[in-house]
């Protein structure tokens, strides 16, 4: 309905319509009836006022019933004599009046028609300046008060489906719907293509071949051999060697079972090799030429993660950090973590489970979009919206520390039906000043100041430091609780915060009893790598356990010990076989009636199109047990042969 003023005395003019809120996917969403008032300027804002009287000099005009309700009729104004049309007004002139009868006009309608779509159009096209005129206008005024009386926080409403997502009771299962076949094919195809790029740049030539090099000995590798490497990392993540030939000793801390899984000349070689992505398509400069080496592979699991698995109410935010010492342009410091120096990432988790569903690793300035997310240019504030994206107006409670929270992205992620309980940093903007104002060392222990503005909340509490929260759905009230064999009151923000924030954390002390990512390395991204893969076991873990419900389950270390074996033993190992090429017939390759001409075998080309010839071992060579590698090929017996002496042994010698 709309309501307006008599021209009796000095009054407002208010109209009751509909809200339209432009999601996170972009589309437009109408909400409830809101009152708005006209400002100074002419243009329509809210107007929330604790309270509204109506007096007798204002008029109420109900709003007619239409059959087909649609946008021009949301946002119809009612061409009254009283209403002074403005210039600066998106609405005027009015879109049309309530017709009383068809007119049958043609004209009128596709006047009708055009208007709409040119509203609708700058609804579409212009979404980020209506939502950031919306938020300056309705949401950055902050008038903080003590009477909880009128605080409008309520936990908002969670009707999601928790748990897996994907079927299987297996560990070997649930594993492979995460590492599936199209990832493992992307792995193999650049491991293969490096391999070969290697030794085409670096041994074209046999002088330039070290004899002792493992590359001598490369031969394609497969899917099965790829997922017997990565059981073999988890079974080194859980019996922890000083050093990596330690695990192929014959000693009293031998691991007879273990040597027989892969040997150590071909596991190191594989290391080497390990590749995800191809080199020649990596070009320009920034953050994604930073993360280009593994950003395939971190991309795809973000997609699985959130597509296998629906969390619970409670999810935090918080950052991890990685080992590494090397030189990298974007390695961080963090005291308070366990490995002081490295790769940081940051990490939305389920709170109760530590389960992982985004991450995004840091990599300098560029970390964040570089554009605004919904009005917001503070780093920190885009890589929330980032991480927290896929889940915005579902009703979760998101978990954050002070170094995240703001008031102003506090009340956007309430508007978009998302709860936030975290520590705040007293200093930022739009803090109450008499919380700004508290002086740590003169606040007894014990003591409470809290204030809200409506739909957030803050509260500072003195424990044994001054600790200041903000939540959207928290007052001030108090819980007790026991700490060291003393009752303790505590505000309830601070007793839910200490409860729900340590996701990040729980999946960090899960990790750390199983060191997949060994603290040594010389390649950072192979080391992201096994950081990868030692979350992907946790998070199928806890896949395992939904859907394995109440009945009997493994342990956490038990689950790891049964998919690293079923990894090594019941996937086949489909491998090129690397024996020594098989000799030709005697009475074939003492055969002086057909040619024996020397030639090449091409392999494959490099990027700059220069020809990589094929390579094996000398066949006369292998009969004296020496090693040695060449690249000419006999035309009728297809061995490899040295030029020289072993060409004329092989072909004169009845016996090598």
């Amino acid at each position: 309905m709309d309501a307006t003023p008599s021209t009796s005395g000095n009054c407002k003019e208010f109209v009751i319509g509909k809200e339209v809120v432009i999601t996170a996917q972009g589309s437009l969403r109408v909400t409830d009836n809101v009152l708005l008032e006209r400002s100074a300027s002419g243009r329509l804002r809210s107007y929330r006022p604790e309270t509204i009287s109506v007096a007798d000099d204002i008029m109420l005009i109900d709003e007619m019933p239409r059959p087909e309700p649609s946008l021009r009729q949301r946002n119809r104004f009612p061409a009254e004599r009283h209403y002074k049309p403005d210039e600066d007004d998106i609405f005027d002139p009015p879109l049309a009046a309530p017709p009383a009868v068809d007119s049958g006009s043609e004209a009128e309608e596709d006047e009708n028609i055009t208007a709409i779509e040119q509203l609708q159009e700058i609804l579409e096209t212009e979404e980020d300046e209506v939502l950031d005129n919306t938020w300056e206008a309705d949401n950055n005024v902050f008038d903080w008060t003590d009477d909880y009386t009128s605080f409008r926080g309520v936990q908002e409403e969670f009707h999601e489906i928790t748990g897996s997502k994907i079927e299987g009771t297996r560990p070997l299962e649930v594993f492979t719907q995460l590492w599936d076949e199209p990832l493992m094919e992307l792995i193999k195809a650049e491991t293969n293509r490096y391999a070969e790029d290697l030794i085409a740049t670096h041994f074209e030539t046999e002088e330039d071949l070290p004899q002792n090099s493992r590359l001598h000995q490369w031969s394609e590798t497969t899917v099965a051999e790829l997922y017997k490497l990565i059981g073999v990392m988890m079974i080194m993540g859980m019996c922890i060697r000083g050093r990596m030939d330690e695990y192929w000793s014959t000693g009293v801390l031998g691991m007879p079972g273990f040597r027989k899984l892969m040997s150590k000349g071909r596991f190191l070689l594989l290391m080497r090799v390990l590749h995800f992505v191809d080199n020649n398509t990596i070009s320009g400069r920034g953050p994604e030429r930073k993360l280009a080496k593994i950003k395939p592979i971190l991309d795809y699991l973000n997609i699985k993660f959130k597509a296998a698995y629906t969390p619970r109410r409670e999810v935090s935010i918080d950052e991890s950090l990685l080992l590494w010492k090397g030189h990298l342009s974007w390695t961080q410091y963090i005291r308070t973590k366990a490995a002081r120096v490295g790769i940081k990432s940051y990490e939305l988790c389920e709170a109760a489970t530590g389960y992982v569903l985004n991450i995004i690793i840091y990599t300098g300035k560029g970390t964040s979009a570089a554009t605004a997310v919904y009005g917001f240019t503070s780093s920190t504030a885009k890589i929330v919206l980032e991480l927290f994206k896929d889940y915005l107006g579902k009703g979760y409670k998101l978990f954050m520390d002070n170094f995240y929270n703001s008031i102003k992205l506090t009340r956007f992620l309430k508007s978009q039906r998302t709860d936030v309980v975290g520590t705040l940093n007293r200093r930022c903007v739009d803090c109450p000043q008499v919380i700004k104002d508290l002086k740590e060392k003169q606040v007894q222990r014990g003591a409470v100041e809290s204030r809200h503005c409506g739909d957030v909340s803050v509260v500072a509490w003195k424990d044994v430091r001054l600790v200041t929260t903000v939540s959207t759905c928290h007052n001030a009230n108090m819980v007790r609780r026991r700490r060291s064999g003393q009752v303790v009151h505590k505000p309830e923000v601070v007793h839910e915060y200490n409860q729900f924030m340590g996701g990040v954390d729980l999946k960090d002390q899960k990790l750390s009893m199983y060191s997949l990512e060994r603290k040594r390395g010389l390649k950072w991204y192979v080391k992201v790598f096994r950081r990868l893969i030692n979350i992907s076991v946790l998070n199928s873990y806890i896949l395992y356990c939904s859907n394995i419900g109440k009945n009997k389950k493994m342990t956490h270390r038990q689950f790891r010990y049964k998919l690293a074996e079923e990894l090594c033993a019941q996937l086949e190992e489909n491998l090129v076989s690397r024996a020594a090429p098989r000799h030709a017939e005697p009475c074939d390759r003492l055969n002086t009636s057909v040619d024996h001409f020397p030639q090449h075998k091409e392999a494959s080309r490099t990027c700059n199109k220069q020809v990589r010839f094929q390579r094996g071992s000398c066949a006369r060579c292998l009969a004296k047990k020496e090693r040695k590698v060449c690249n000419i090929l006999c035309s009728h017996c297809k061995v490899f042969l040295c030029i020289g002496q072993c060409w004329r042994d092989f072909h004169t010698l009845e016996t090598l």
